[in-house]
């Protein structure tokens, strides 16, 4: 058998052969650009369309908001390898991006919506959309953009503000940010805060929300300023306010919209309450901020705040691990290893059946049960590392036994450890709940366990070298990374891969 150091020198191997794969083949064939299409022939190595963002289904697009992990990869690439070039394809991506694709005021062209067509050589926006700016989940690298252009990283974060927030004094705001919105105050705005679900001009999704908290905590981090900060907390709490007491769980917006479509434009409002809220007892407020939708992701995001902010973003970490707790503690049911759908004050909504159409489906879906796999057991995981809460653990260990997956025992090394994961569900995810778990306890089984989930991974390389999904080679494939944290594990390096939590 090989030892940890050989085998991390094999991961590494195979992961900087993927990526001399894209970096020989998914570069802009015209050579004007050092941006990359999203996807290849598995098997010609030939660009193929692939559009992560729901811009043209049918072009050869270059995604580059949708490509953090394959920029990830590389720096991690360059720091376990020495190698430089590596990092320095990345930081390429970045200084063209914001010297030559932003509005005039330094918004980035990018994100939901919109990509570069590599063919056109233009920028090519969603045909059903206006021409907006729009990050969900996307999370951009901002320490790598800052590297390539500080300045310009900055105009982006405030350019990114200024589109997306519509009332400063209580943050409403819109997923979607007009290009060329003319600057405004930003972090000299008044903030008054006020009660939540109150009527706005936007929809304050969470997975919008929390890519523009996420942006000013680490323009902080990254300035020394102290304004971005304090407007990220502000923003992040919004949705920590709407949390019902005794229950603990928020909503995925902080507020209602006159202007959403409810079924079709003839009916508009807010949509839970137009579809829902007829088949709910009185006495349950009934908005789409009210609806339980768990987004492992965020609760990530928020600890990785936390992680890399430092003490002075300390709330983050307790929000998100308060959050998650509440989660389990009032809709996890672990006969069946799910959590069960409903309102965030508990009422449940399991079997309830739509008898209109709407936003939430059409007339007779039944509302059923929430899987809880590999992306909470890594968010539990996670959670406990930053927490040591013993229900975080125990929230992990029932979701892996749950799965089939094994038992990850006690925190101290307590009971029997066992990991049984198999072939057929491996999952990256699962890769990355067990070196959270080894960085919580310092157990090296768990580094064992997370090896041989890696091994089994291994079954989607090709014989070419490259990562295969359903016959392409996807740019931003989140496994290569994953085990690229591994191998930085392995090799006891840990820092030098840039952290991810999607």
């Amino acid at each position: 058998m090989k030892t940890d150091s050989e085998a991390a020198a094999g991961l590494i191997g195979l992961v900087a052969k993927h990526a001399g794969l894209l970096l020989r083949h998914a570069l802009d064939k015209a050579g004007e650009t050092p941006l990359f299409v999203n996807a290849l022939d598995s098997r010609t190595l030939s660009p193929v369309a692939y559009d992560p963002d729901h811009v043209n289904r049918e072009a050869l697009l270059a995604s580059p908001a949708s490509q953090q992990r394959w920029q990830k990869l590389l720096c991690g690439l360059t720091r376990l390898t020495g190698d430089p070039a590596y990092e320095e394809r990345a930081l390429a991506v970045n200084r063209f991006l914001l010297d030559s694709q932003t509005d005039d005021g330094g918004l980035l062209l990018w994100g939901g919506h919109t990509a570069y067509n590599v063919e056109n050589r233009s920028i090519e926006y969603a045909g059903d959309k206006s021409k907006v700016h729009e990050l969900k989940f996307h999370y951009p690298d901002y320490e790598l953009m800052w590297r390539a252009d500080p300045e310009g990283t900055r105009r982006y974060i405030e350019a990114m503000w200024n589109a997306h927030i519509l009332d400063w004094s209580r943050l409403d705001f819109n997923r979607h940010g007009p290009y060329g919105t003319p600057p405004g105050r930003l972090w000299e705005h008044e903030y008054k805060g006020g009660d939540v679900f109150f009527w706005g001009r936007g929809l304050t999704f969470v997975n919008a929300g929390s890519d523009l908290y996420y942006a000013a905590a680490m323009l902080a981090k990254l300035s020394g300023e102290k304004a971005p900060l304090a407007w990220s907390k502000r923003l992040a709490r919004r949705y920590v306010e709407t949390r019902q007491p005794g229950i603990g769980i928020s909503g995925y917006q902080f507020s209602q919209s006159a202007n959403s479509w409810c079924n079709g434009p003839a009916v508009k409002g807010d949509r839970a309450q137009y579809q829902l809220a007829p088949l709910i007892p009185e006495g349950h407020a009934v908005y789409e901020g009210t609806l339980f939708k768990p987004r492992p992701v965020v609760q990530r995001c928020m600890l990785a705040i936390g992680e890399q902010a430092g003490e002075v973003a300390e709330c983050f970490i307790r929000w998100a691990c308060e959050e998650i707790a509440a989660w389990g503690k009032i809709a996890y049911r672990r006969s069946d290893n799910s959590f069960v759908p409903m309102l965030t004050d508990g009422y449940p909504i399991e079997g309830l059946s739509l008898d209109r159409d709407g936003y939430f489906g059409p007339k007779g879906r039944v509302f059923g049960a929430i899987p809880a796999g590999p992306d909470f057991f890594w968010m539990y995981a996670a959670g406990y590392r930053h927490s040591r809460d013993p229900f975080l653990w125990e929230m992990a260990k029932s979701i892996a036994d749950g799965m089939g997956a094994g038992d990850i025992g006690q925190p101290s090394g307590g009971g029997v450890r066992t990991w049984e994961q198999r072939e057929d569900n491996a999952d990256y995810r699962l890769l990355y709940g067990l070196l959270e778990l080894y960085k919580a306890t310092d157990d090296r089984r768990f580094l064992s366990y997370a090896r041989q989930t890696g091994e089994q991974l291994l079954t989607k390389v090709a014989d070419n070298g490259a990562f295969v999904s359903e016959e392409r080679i996807l740019t931003d494939d989140p496994l290569p990374l994953a085990l690229l944290h591994l191998a930085e594990a392995l090799q006891d390096r840990p820092g030098n891969v840039p952290l991810t939590w999607k």
